[in-house]
């Protein structure tokens, strides 16, 4: 008699483990599934400068995109005079990743300093962006000119590397630099596409 319900009560036993484990592993598919659909989630970008749709999705950042973030980030440090240098630094916290504002924004408030001293500003006309979105990557190219007043002080061609950096849905500014055009690698990458072509 006791066997018989011991093994009555190892029978119930079994039964509800395979029950628990028939809902763990539905759980674990259940959750697998809304991950996978999570990550893969697009969210689409209304621009109005743009002339189609673009998309932030798990598998990646449309060209467009990451080049009209930019542009906009250029012409933010670069379009420059000493009645709109506290404006953009107010703006700068809308673009810059949280590791590197602080550096940056020291960087924006000694250029004010300069340019409230020697009375100057600061215009970029853009020529080219190169885009690599893979590594959320951007080279711009244009001319920077230096004004007093309304007289050119200087000119320059320049380019400036931008690096981005992804925080959930966000595209943020890491770092804003200007470079040689022996480092641009927009330079080398239409180099080696025009050397192809030959």
């Amino acid at each position: 008699m006791r066997a018989a319900n011991v093994n009555e009560k190892a029978r119930i036993l079994n039964r509800r483990f395979a029950v628990l484990g028939g809902l763990l592993c539905l759980s674990i598919v259940g959750n697998t599934a809304m991950a996978v659909s999570v990550a893969t989630q697009s969210k689409v970008v209304l621009v109005p400068t743009l002339v189609d749709t673009v998309e932030v999705s798990g598998a990646g950042v449309d060209r467009d995109y990451l080049e009209r973030l930019a542009r906009d980030a250029a012409y933010t440090f670069l379009n420059r005079t000493p009645e709109t240098a506290r404006y953009f630094e107010r703006n700068l916290e809308r673009i810059a990743s949280p590791d590197t504002y602080h550096e940056i924004k020291s960087a924006l408030i000694a250029d004010r300093q300069q340019r409230q001293n020697s009375r100057t500003s600061q215009v970029f006309y853009p020529m080219d962006f190169w885009v690599d979105p893979g590594k959320l990557y951007v080279e711009a190219t244009g001319d920077v000119l230096t004004m007093n007043n309304r007289e050119v002080v200087d000119s320059e061609r320049k380019t400036f590397a931008l690096t981005f950096e992804r925080q959930g849905s966000m595209i943020l500014l890491k770092s804003f630099v200007p470079i040689t055009k022996d480092e641009a690698n927009g330079t080398r990458a239409r180099a080696a596409n025009t050397d192809e072509a030959l």
